[in-house]
């Protein structure tokens, strides 16, 4: 190719690219980034949005500073927020987005909405619901650490250690969309100068109707995912007797023989996990094998009483009708909802223990 017109095709390559990107460049030192947002209705029906920021000091510590205002729009109360600082306050580095119990019960879409619509924002950023006020939680110094960072490693290492499922904005707004699948948030608490993650939110669409304890995570996660590995579940077998397993892996699958009919599902669960630790002496083949029937005979009582939970408030976090719609042609989402709360819905689960691990 002559050497002009290679110059020509890069330069027809190069313009357009280089006329679209108008980004407006910002200093760091001349904008607050806020790193997370509080959100919860007022006395007076209005938005209050609370919004934290790290001051970092002359010897590297970290000062939270909060921004609070209220509005009609949270978007209003947001952009108010500038009127209370010297600097402009920026989104593109927020982590965390909490909204206040009776808040979160009266819905969150509108929150969500307008997150999603701002360019600055990612999808990945976590969310939660406060059993308490956002503002209070955001306000307290938790260590030498920007606030937002820090409740996003609550969250994410809790995620990762297997304690509860994973949930973001991208997930939670996915399960809004979907048929057949409903979505959940973590619970926190402030507590003594600290955050506790308390419970799992459970959602009808966007309202919140109710949560999970924390002694329900396990049978939860077990029913949730196709496959799972981590977490552990503490047992008291009897009133002498406890016991504490380590999940290994987990696999669970859908026996759906009629779909869109009110035939019974069975939720089928395969456990394999180490006793990590036991209390009542050696552990022989014997008490193995009477330990894994204990352990089934519970976990398939406790996923029942969720199950019924969840049929109860007309509510499917585990998404069995999203399984129910993936084997039916004529998917009809109307009557899903009638069949659901009246069906029978069975799991059976096989434990396997592999190793005995620490006795008293």
């Amino acid at each position: 190719m002559d050497s002009r017109m290679m110059l020509f095709v890069s330069v027809l390559v190069t313009l357009p690219l280089t006329g679209c990107m108008h980004i407006e460049q910002e200093v760091i030192d001349e904008i607050q980034l806020t790193t997370a947002g509080g959100y919860e209705y007022s006395e007076d029906g209005m938005i209050e949005v609370t919004t934290v920021y790290p001051n970092y000091q002359p010897d590297k510590s970290v000062i939270n500073e909060t921004l609070t205002d209220t509005a009609k729009l949270s978007k209003e109360a947001r952009d108010r927020l500038n009127l209370q600082s010297d600097k402009p306050v920026v989104s593109g580095k927020v982590e965390v987005t909490l909204y206040e119990w009776k808040t979160a019960e009266k819905g969150i879409f509108d929150f969500l909405d307008t997150l999603e619509r701002d360019p600055s924002i990612g999808s990945s950023i976590y969310l939660g619901v406060v059993d308490g006020s956002p503002k209070e939680l955001l306000s307290k110094q938790y260590g030498n650490q920007d606030n937002g960072i820090y409740l996003s490693n609550l969250i994410e290492q809790n995620i990762e250690t297997g304690q509860i499922p994973k949930t973001n904005l991208h997930q939670f707004l996915y399960k809004f969309y979907a048929d057949g699948i409903d979505p959940t948030l973590p619970v926190l608490k402030q507590e003594d100068g600290k955050v506790k993650l308390t419970g799992i939110g459970l959602f009808a669409e966007d309202k919140l109707v109710g949560q999970l304890e924390e002694e329900q995570f396990f049978t939860f996660k077990l029913l949730l995912e196709r496959k799972g590995q981590k977490g552990s579940y503490s047992i008291k077998l009897n009133e002498d007797n406890d016991i504490s397993i380590y999940n290994i892996s987990s696999g669970r699958n859908f026996d759906i023989q009629k779909p869109m009919t009110n035939s019974e599902i069975i939720i089928n669960v395969n456990l394999k996990a180490t006793v990590s630790e036991y209390q009542d002496g050696i552990l022989n083949k014997q008490k193995t094998t009477r330990l894994e029937k204990e352990i089934k005979e519970l976990l398939e009582q406790d996923s029942q009483e969720m199950i019924q939970q969840f049929q109860e408030k007309g509510i499917d976090p585990l998404g069995i009708g999203d399984q129910v719609r993936s084997r039916t042609r004529n998917w009809d989402p109307k009557k899903w909802k009638e069949l659901y709360p009246d069906l029978q819905i069975t799991v059976k689960v096989n434990v396997d223990l592999l190793e005995s691990g620490v006795i008293e």
